[in-house]
C-alpha cells in the first residue's frame, strides 16, 4: 500500500529549473526602467515567494507605483515566453509516471503560467490539478492552496505529502499540517535545506519512488 494518497509538488526548483526564463523576463522589465540586470544565480535567490516579492527584491527600495509597473511588465514578458530556457529536472517525467498516487502542483507562480509550462513540458497528464497563487487568493506559506487540493481529492492530512525545495515550502507543509519532503537540488542552500526538519530529504527526484512507497 502506498504511504500517501496525494503528493503535492512545488513547481520552480522542484519539478522544473525555470530561473533562466524568470531572469530574462525580470531583466527585461528592469531594463525598461534603466536598471542593470541580475545574474541567473542572483535571481534564483529571489524566487519562491510570488511575483510581487520577486520584483520587490529585484528593485530594492522603490515606490509602490514603480513596483506595480515593473510587476505588470514582468508578468507580460514571462507569460509570453516561459519555456525558452526552462526544463524538467533529471528523472522528473519518468518518476511521475511511476508514482501511482494522485499528484498536484501548488505554486506561487501565476496559475495560467504554471499550467502553460506544465502543458509545454508534456507532464500535465500526471496531475489532477495545477494551482497558482492567483487561483486561490493566497500565497504560500499560507496553507490554503494545500487545503484546496486536498479538498479536490478528498485526501486527509495524514495521507498527504508535500514536496518542495525551499523554506517557504517547509513552512507551507507545517502550516497545512502535512508531511514534508525537501529536495536538496533546488534554488535554496542545500545545507540550509538539509538542516530543516522534514519527514524526508532527497538529493534526486527519482528517490521519491522510495519515499512514496
Amino acid at each position: 500500500m502506498p504511504a500517501y494518497d496525494l503528493v503535492i509538488f512545488d513547481l520552480d526548483g522542484t519539478l522544473i529549473d525555470s530561473v533562466g526564463d524568470i531572469a530574462d523576463a525580470l531583466n527585461g522589465a528592469l531594463a525598461a526602467i534603466g536598471m542593470k540586470p541580475h545574474s541567473d544565480e542572483a535571481v534564483s535567490r529571489m524566487v519562491g515567494s510570488g511575483v510581487t516579492e520577486l520584483c520587490r527584491r529585484a528593485l530594492g527600495e522603490s515606490s509602490a507605483e514603480l513596483l506595480a509597473s515593473v510587476e505588470k511588465d514582468y508578468r507580460t514578458r514571462y507569460h509570453q515566453q516561459p519555456l525558452r530556457r526552462t526544463g524538467l529536472y533529471l528523472g522528473v517525467k519518468a518518476t511521475l509516471a511511476k508514482l501511482s498516487v494522485a499528484k498536484a502542483i501548488a505554486t506561487n507562480k501565476p496559475g495560467a503560467s504554471a499550467r502553460a509550462i506544465v502543458d509545454g513540458l508534456h507532464i500535465a497528464e500526471y496531475f489532477v490539478a495545477v494551482l497558482g497563487e492567483d487561483d486561490v487568493g493566497q500565497r504560500k506559506p499560507d496553507p490554503l492552496i494545500v487545503d484546496i487540493l486536498r479538498g479536490k481529492t478528498g485526501v486527509p492530512r495524514h495521507r498527504t505529502l508535500y514536496v518542495g525545495d525551499s523554506l517557504v515550502d517547509a513552512d507551507t507543509a507545517d502550516a497545512a499540517r502535512v508531511d514534508l519532503c525537501l529536495v536538496t537540488y533546488g534554488y535554496a542552500d542545500p545545507a540550509q535545506i538539509r538542516a530543516r526538519k522534514a519527514a524526508f530529504h532527497v538529493d534526486r527526484f527519482p528517490d521519491l519512488v522510495g519515499v512514496c512507497g
